[in-house]
Protein backbone atom coordinates (compact mmCIF):
# COMPACT_ATOMS: atom_id res chain seq x y z
CA UNK A 1 0.00 0.00 0.00
CA UNK A 2 1.14 3.53 -0.65
CA UNK A 3 1.10 5.43 2.65
CA UNK A 4 2.30 8.98 3.28
CA UNK A 5 5.90 8.90 4.56
CA UNK A 6 4.95 10.07 8.06
CA UNK A 7 2.32 7.34 8.42
CA UNK A 8 4.68 4.74 6.92
CA UNK A 9 7.28 5.60 9.57
CA UNK A 10 4.71 5.15 12.34
CA UNK A 11 3.60 1.81 10.89
CA UNK A 12 7.20 0.61 10.67
CA UNK A 13 7.92 1.75 14.23
CA UNK A 14 4.88 -0.02 15.72
CA UNK A 15 5.36 -3.15 13.61
CA UNK A 16 9.01 -3.36 14.66
CA UNK A 17 8.13 -2.87 18.33
CA UNK A 18 5.73 -5.82 18.06
CA UNK A 19 8.19 -7.97 16.12
CA UNK A 20 5.98 -8.28 13.04
CA UNK A 21 6.16 -7.12 9.43
CA UNK A 22 4.52 -3.90 8.30
CA UNK A 23 2.09 -5.97 6.23
CA UNK A 24 1.07 -7.98 9.27
CA UNK A 25 0.68 -4.79 11.30
CA UNK A 26 -1.58 -3.20 8.66
CA UNK A 27 -3.59 -6.42 8.37
CA UNK A 28 -4.07 -6.57 12.15
CA UNK A 29 -5.08 -2.89 12.23
CA UNK A 30 -7.70 -3.49 9.54
CA UNK A 31 -8.95 -6.65 11.26
CA UNK A 32 -9.23 -4.75 14.57
CA UNK A 33 -11.17 -1.94 12.86
CA UNK A 34 -13.55 -4.45 11.27
CA UNK A 35 -13.99 -6.20 14.63
CA UNK A 36 -14.76 -2.85 16.31
CA UNK A 37 -17.33 -2.01 13.65
CA UNK A 38 -18.86 -5.47 14.01
CA UNK A 39 -19.08 -5.04 17.78
CA UNK A 40 -20.76 -1.65 17.32
CA UNK A 41 -23.31 -3.18 14.98
CA UNK A 42 -23.90 -6.02 17.42
CA UNK A 43 -24.38 -3.57 20.29
CA UNK A 44 -26.82 -1.45 18.25
CA UNK A 45 -28.84 -4.50 17.27
CA UNK A 46 -28.87 -5.78 20.85
CA UNK A 47 -30.10 -2.43 22.09
CA UNK A 48 -32.93 -2.58 19.58
CA UNK A 49 -33.79 -6.13 20.74
CA UNK A 50 -33.07 -7.40 17.23
CA UNK A 51 -31.40 -10.65 16.37
CA UNK A 52 -27.96 -10.27 14.86
CA UNK A 53 -28.06 -12.22 11.60
CA UNK A 54 -25.86 -10.25 9.22
CA UNK A 55 -22.49 -10.18 11.03
CA UNK A 56 -20.29 -13.22 10.67
CA UNK A 57 -17.50 -14.07 13.10
CA UNK A 58 -14.09 -13.14 11.70
CA UNK A 59 -11.77 -15.95 10.64
CA UNK A 60 -7.98 -15.71 10.68
CA UNK A 61 -7.04 -13.67 7.60
CA UNK A 62 -4.57 -14.94 5.01
CA UNK A 63 -2.02 -12.43 3.70
CA UNK A 64 0.34 -12.83 0.75
CA UNK A 65 1.80 -10.97 -2.23
CA UNK A 66 0.63 -11.67 -5.77
CA UNK A 67 2.34 -9.92 -8.66
CA UNK A 68 3.66 -7.24 -6.29
CA UNK A 69 0.25 -6.54 -4.73
CA UNK A 70 -0.54 -7.24 -1.09
CA UNK A 71 -3.55 -9.58 -0.99
CA UNK A 72 -5.60 -10.11 2.14
CA UNK A 73 -8.12 -12.92 2.19
CA UNK A 74 -10.50 -12.34 5.06
CA UNK A 75 -14.17 -12.78 5.79
CA UNK A 76 -16.06 -9.50 6.16
CA UNK A 77 -19.43 -8.94 7.78
CA UNK A 78 -22.20 -8.93 5.18
CA UNK A 79 -23.07 -5.32 5.98
CA UNK A 80 -19.46 -4.10 5.74
CA UNK A 81 -19.31 -1.13 3.35
CA UNK A 82 -15.93 -1.26 1.61
CA UNK A 83 -16.44 2.15 -0.01
CA UNK A 84 -17.21 3.79 3.33
CA UNK A 85 -14.14 2.10 4.84
CA UNK A 86 -11.94 3.36 1.98
CA UNK A 87 -13.42 6.86 2.37
CA UNK A 88 -12.63 6.77 6.09
CA UNK A 89 -9.03 5.67 5.43
CA UNK A 90 -8.69 8.35 2.76
CA UNK A 91 -9.93 11.02 5.18
CA UNK A 92 -7.48 9.82 7.86
CA UNK A 93 -4.66 10.01 5.30
CA UNK A 94 -5.66 13.55 4.31
CA UNK A 95 -5.76 14.61 7.96
CA UNK A 96 -2.30 13.06 8.54
CA UNK A 97 -0.91 14.95 5.56
CA UNK A 98 -2.39 18.21 6.80
CA UNK A 99 -0.89 17.73 10.28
Amino acid sequence: MNFPPQLQQKIEKWASSQGISTEQFVLQAIAEKIDTLSQQVTKEHTQQNSEMTNVLPLKQPNIYRKEGILVVEAELPENFDVNAFIDELREERIQDQIA
